[in-house]
């Protein structure tokens, strides 16, 4: 009798074990991903579609199961739009949250900063907004990834469009950071390389509250265009002051692709009116991939999306590197991603160059029509992405200096 008081007991307890351990065992498993972005300042704008372009990837793939049986978590921190916070906000989210995944930063000298930490600790590092040179030049590394066009690639779209349809005498306003000096340099160099003169250059600080010092400049040096080189509230203020003073009418006006977000033209269409700008996504453009992607979009957030939800290919790229390599290994993982082609993305095919992890896309040029960004040329992306230049310094040989023409 005992001895079967004894087995009853200890079929109880191993039961009672396998039913407690039953959940833990069933749990998904789990792999983490970050995203970092501006949440505040001059660049929140940008940070938060990040974020939903991030979002709305991470559910479409738990949807389906997540990659490698895994379903993925998103943990996002504020970069605060400068270099020291986005590091330790980088730092944190690998050695602290061990991401397999870093989606970020927004602002180009922010970005450029988290590289060093990426490479440093061996970290698949995708960007999808900041633009400066550097990121495919001289601070590229194995584990960085873009679908965001560089300053070259927007410069090279641009400049042949501006020189034949707007004006051979350009003035060159920036502001005075990576981004901005970046995108000046650029155009610069492909705008005189075509033929076009630049009739003046200035560039002015971040988040400058006052702009009306430059514009005298400006009215003086006999140019046909203002191209412009900001991005976010930099960009409202300066529409905003630059239409006061009449100079929206008496210039024509271009920029680079962040300069503003689709959702700010409404609040600014009169300033704006005319405006042309190169860019890789508009709500408005008619294409099929786009519609059907702002479609999806919507309906998740309410809004249409704009160009900062190149987030959401990012993380797909990601994932299907992932699942090509069998690993989360950051080597294994970067050698899958090179090469690599997707048809469904929000803009349709996308191409990972081999040589410096940049994405081959074709981009548009659209002008801004009643607080609408129109499509008015498509740009080949083969042809305005250039040569691979990793390793060498595309500021060597650049000067600011004002070619004057005979």
């Amino acid at each position: 009798m005992k001895r079967l008081t004894w087995l009853a007991l200890f079929l109880t307890v191993v039961v009672s074990a396998v039913w407690l351990a039953a959940p833990a065992m069933s749990q998904p498993k789990v792999v983490k991903i970050g995203d970092l972005g501006s949440k505040i300042g001059v660049f929140e704008g940008y940070g938060k579609y990040q974020t939903m372009g991030v979002q709305m990837a991470v559910e479409e793939l738990n949807a389906k199961g997540g990659v490698l049986g895994h379903k993925i978590e998103i943990v996002s921190e504020d970069d605060e739009t400068k270099p020291a916070p986005a590091v330790r906000k980088a730092e944190k989210l690998i050695l602290q949250d061990d991401v397999k995944l870093l989606v970020g930063a927004v602002s180009s000298g922010a970005t450029m900063a988290v590289m060093d930490v990426t490479k440093k600790h061996k970290t698949i590092h995708w960007n999808s907004v900041s633009c400066a040179e550097f990121m495919r030049t001289t601070k590229f590394h194995k584990y960085y990834f873009s679908n965001q066009p560089d300053s070259r690639q927007q410069a090279n779209g641009l400049a042949k469009y501006i020189l034949d349809k707007m004006g051979k005498k350009v003035y060159l306003f920036y502001t005075d950071y990576a981004m901005g000096q970046s995108d000046g340099r650029q155009f610069k160099t492909a705008f005189e390389k075509l033929g076009g003169e630049v009739v003046g250059v200035a560039g002015a600080p971040l988040d400058t509250k006052d702009f009306s010092p430059w514009f005298g400049a400006i009215n003086a040096s006999g140019a046909d265009v203002l191209f412009l080189a900001f991005a976010g509230t930099d960009s409202l203020r300066l529409m905003t002051q630059l239409h006061s003073f009449g100079m929206t009418k008496k210039y024509k006006l271009a920029g680079i692709d962040c300069f503003l977000l689709q959702q700010d033209l409404a609040a600014i269409a009169e300033p704006m009116e005319g405006f042309v700008q190169l860019n890789h996504f508009s709500p408005y453009n008619p294409d099929p991939n786009m519609q059907a992607y702002n479609a999806r979009f919507k309906k998740k957030f309410g809004v249409d999306a704009n160009i900062a939800a190149g987030s959401y290919d990012a993380v797909l790229f990601w994932a299907a590197a992932v699942e090509k390599a069998k690993s989360f290994d950051p080597d294994k993982v970067s050698e899958a991603h090179e090469g690599m082609c997707r048809d469904n993305t929000h803009i349709g095919r996308q191409c990972i160059r081999k040589e410096d992890h940049q994405v081959v896309m074709d981009m548009h040029l659209y002008q801004v029509k009643a607080g609408k960004n129109l499509p008015i040329a498509r740009i080949d992306g083969k042809d305005a992405i250039g040569e691979p230049m990793v390793g060498k310094d595309p500021v060597e040989g650049f000067t600011w200096e004002i070619k004057k023409k005979k």
